[in-house]
């Protein structure tokens, strides 16, 4: 197994970003103009007016750590979005969470995470759908949209660069009847549901596709298997599905992850994987101490996932 030198690089490094035009591609990046951007490690880089924020781990870490829903400010250069499609609701207290997992991880391994948070409400501009599927009102909302997007490009660009793979999480609330994070790969609830022989031949639709071509294990076993994220989050006491004993959402509500995951995992290519957890609030967000507790046991998911599935060992 590879262990990360746990020395922060405190230097500058520059990572070829891009300013987003193309706004239907929807299996993959969004191509743009190259632009050289110097992102230096434990600096937060904001974005026009402060609305998106990329705080900029360790240049060794393998995580990224992403809340694009729980902003609440409404600037008025940016018109509601009211196309009757588009879903407006806060994931109330992602933020907060996000910043909780990232502590404890830190705790845990001196290693700071890539985080990147948008402060602006959903129903204002909406990160996590291409631009053709947003329904902005302005070009303002787009702006900030390729400014977001340009610091998750850059995060992942980062670890590709610094350690060679990694993990995207994309974290979002759910407010769906069973209290359990729903952990979605971009595989269909059909072939979640399927046999196992069924799944593993659809590996290669997921966002964790490159860890499942250099992994030991089946495609099933990633995930609903003794080392699936899900299963790691039930062994910490957060009931997940799929995992090992919940293996299937069958007809129940469950988000399979979106735009985000899509294209910041590794479906269409690339060593950085990608999970998008949908949490509940009961239990886990909805109030500081449950955030803290929670944000203990997710870092705690994410060292073993890493470690059983990467070979890092992150433990100080």
């Amino acid at each position: 197994m590879k262990k990360i030198n746990l020395l922060a690089l405190m230097v500058a490094f520059t990572i070829i970003s891009c300013k987003k035009h193309t706004e239907n591609n929807t299996d993959g990046d969004e191509t743009g103009t190259p632009v050289e951007v110097n992102y230096k490690p434990n600096t937060t880089v904001y974005g026009s007016n402060k609305y998106v924020r990329f705080t900029v781990g360790d240049a060794n870490s393998p995580i990224i750590l992403a809340s694009p829903h729980d902003g609440t400010i409404t600037p008025a250069s940016m018109p509601f979005r009211d196309n009757p499609d588009a879903v407006t609701v806060r994931d109330l207290y992602v933020t907060d969470l996000v910043e909780e997992i990232a502590s404890a991880f830190y705790a845990k391994t001196g290693i700071h995470p890539h985080i990147i948070v948008n402060d602006v409400a959903r129903e204002r501009m909406e990160p996590n759908r291409s631009l053709e599927e947003a329904y902005h009102k302005s070009e303002a909302a787009n702006a900030l949209w390729r400014e977001y997007h340009s610091y998750l490009k850059a995060a992942r660009d980062m670890v590709t660069k610094n350690v060679g793979k990694g993990l995207f999480l994309d974290m979002h609330g759910h407010g769906h009847t069973k209290k359990r994070v729903e952990v979605g790969y971009i595989v269909s609830k059909a072939n979640l549901n399927a046999s196992d022989a069924t799944l593993n031949g659809v590996a290669n639709t997921s966002s964790i596709y490159n860890l499942a071509t250099n992994s030991a294990y089946t495609f099933s076993q990633l995930i609903r298997g003794d080392y699936a994220f899900g299963t790691l989050l039930a062994n910490e006491g957060i009931p997940a599905v799929p995992s090992k004993t919940d293996p299937k959402p069958n007809d129940d509500d469950y988000f399979n992850g979106g735009y985000c995951t899509l294209t910041y995992g590794s479906r269409n290519g690339g060593t950085v994987s990608a999970i998008q957890l949908e949490t509940h609030g009961t239990d886990l967000r909805n109030n500081a101490t449950q955030r803290k507790a929670s944000g203990i046991k997710i870092a705690d998911a994410i060292i073993k996932y890493l470690k059983n599935h990467y070979g890092l060992l992150l433990d100080k």
